[in-house]
């Protein structure tokens, strides 16, 4: 086997390129080879991937492997994904979790343990498909994919304000880089306000005049191991939509601690949806996020729906 790997170098405050140096040797003592290209800038890891995807198409004897983050591998996932290539064409890819919060990891069932992780990868002798998310929005006309899951409102507005501060990049230095998602939850909960939001699932046609919490999940983890979702899989072909309306001050603390605990989904004041295609949209300016990956603070009319992609790795018992 060839590893094609993209190593970013800044995932997880520095840690990515520390991660890469313990387990480079361990790819060539397994009697593979490797070629590895660091990014370089925000966006990089996509322009490779795409570059990859190209060349590497329909070999069976290539995977592409990820050093960094979420954010990462989605940005590599998206580049893979741009040129249309039929699901039996596409390269293999592979992670080893290296960022702050490595859901993606959890949810597939591979170690935190850099070089658990890479036993993982080079004991597999073929892919496991995995279901990933794509979502098209109608106002900018965008096209992208995710592993995770996308929100808007509570958690995007976390996520931008995380991506801001530098409590992150200080907590990364202890491997407690999950912490500052909490830690500016509360600031968040503070001052976000309320937003229409309208949901078609196919069988059903909701209106909410103040949705607060609305996430799109492929499985269960969010924020560095919070379970909004306990009940799904990347092994099960659909993904799970959890709306919560804000109430008075006591009971959104409350909603907001369920979440923490997993287990806002299955309170009556969540509501939930599954399927292969749902559409929701908002009439206001709300944050976005796909992966960790900001969208902005715009309108969204967003359409959601499963792909599937090979992924080279035995996952953890």
């Amino acid at each position: 086997m060839h590893y094609s790997v993209i190593v970013n170098p800044v995932a997880g405050g520095g840690n990515a390129k520390k991660v890469w140096k313990q387990v480079s040797p361990m790819i060539t003592n397994n009697g593979d080879s490797f070629s590895v290209s660091f990014t370089k800038r925000p966006g990089h890891a996509t322009r490779i991937g795409s570059q990859l995807a190209r060349r590497l198409r329909g070999q069976s004897d290539q995977t592409v492997l990820v050093i960094g983050g979420d954010g990462t591998l989605n940005q590599t996932l998206n580049g893979l994904m741009e040129n249309g290539i039929p699901e039996d064409e596409r390269v293999p890819l592979a992670y080893i979790p290296s960022g702050s919060g490595n859901d993606f990891a959890r949810g597939f069932g591979l170690s935190e343990t850099p070089a658990k992780a890479m036993q993982q990868v080079l004991s597999a002798t073929k892919p496991t498909r995995v279901t990933i998310g794509e979502y098209n929005e109608a106002i900018k006309h965008e096209h992208k994919y995710f592993l995770n899951n996308v929100g808007i409102g509570f958690d995007a507005a976390i996520v931008s304000r995380t991506n801001a501060s530098q409590s992150k990049k200080k907590l990364n230095r202890f491997k407690l880089g999950s912490m500052a998602y909490l830690a500016n939850a509360v600031a968040v909960l503070y001052n976000i306000t309320s937003f229409p939001l309208s949901v078609d699932s196919g069988r059903f046609h909701d209106h909410y005049q103040q949705a607060m919490i609305v996430i799109a999940s492929n499985h269960p983890y969010i924020g560095g191991g919070f379970r909004v979702a306990p009940d799904m899989s990347l092994f099960n072909d659909e993904l799970e939509l959890v709306v919560a309306e804000r109430h008075n001050w006591l009971l959104t603390l409350w909603q907001c601690l369920q979440l923490a605990r997993g287990k806002l989904s299955q309170s009556r004041f969540a509501h939930v949806y599954r399927g292969k295609r749902l559409h929701y949209s908002t009439t206001s300016l709300e944050f976005g996020q796909y992966d960790g990956e900001e969208m902005g603070n715009r309108f969204v009319d967003l359409t959601i729906s499963t792909d599937h992609y090979p992924f080279w790795a035995v996952r953890q018992q």
